[in-house]
């Protein structure tokens, strides 16, 4: 193989390994330490109020681990040059997915790519918090057997996207196939303390 070839496997291949990462760090990091650590603190925060996204600052440090972790061990197989490669391509697809996610909530879907991805995420959410780890990718969850098919989206008013909804708190008639809405548009103290108790449980919100 020619080192552009080389170069060009080792960038793909660390695209896709980071999918695995996505998934394995969102599902074991993430939720089964139920907040025990930085990680899983700061996604259940996420899960209790979905507005709430970890500062660029974590989100840096969080890349400065992947890549403490990713080129070394790359190196030791490859040689530095792939490991550069593979490396890049590993951090270029977690910026993508840093994207993705953030757009699954604050943007509607544009095409069958975007509804795939916001209906199983808020499945995720707010059906099954245990199951649709991958944000970006089915892949890793129907291997390990942790994929929902989303069907209809029950969404609380009180954390739904703002693009779902209309100015009276209904669903867009455009999306009203994937998703219904419930419940009150906002929270309470006690509201707000219960999702978070709930979060930190992996229990999906009451609606």
């Amino acid at each position: 193989m020619t080192r552009r070839g080389s170069i060009t496997l080792a960038t793909v291949a660390g695209a896709v390994s980071w999918t695995a990462a996505e998934y394995g760090l969102h599902r074991f990091a993430m939720h089964e330490m139920r907040g025990r650590g930085l990680a899983s603190v700061e996604h259940l925060k996420h899960h209790a109020d979905v507005t709430y996204f970890s500062p660029a600052s974590k989100k840096l440090a969080s890349a400065a681990g992947t890549t403490a972790v990713a080129f070394p061990l790359a190196s030791l197989a490859a040689g530095r040059r792939c490991a550069t490669a593979y490396t890049c391509g590993m951090l270029t697809a977690y910026g993508l997915y840093e994207v993705a996610h953030r757009r699954t909530h604050t943007h509607p879907p544009r095409n069958d790519y975007g509804r795939w991805a916001r209906r199983s995420h808020l499945h995720h959410h707010f059906g099954a918090p245990m199951r649709n780890f991958g944000v970006t990718s089915p892949v890793w969850d129907r291997i390990a057997g942790t994929y929902d098919e989303p069907g209809v989206v029950t969404v609380p008013r009180r954390m739904a996207p703002s693009w779902l909804l209309d100015a009276s708190g209904e669903v867009r008639p455009e999306y009203a196939a994937d998703y219904r809405a419930r419940g009150s548009r906002s929270a309470s103290p006690e509201g707000a303390e219960r999702d978070r108790v709930d979060a930190f449980k992996n229990v999906a919100p009451s609606v």
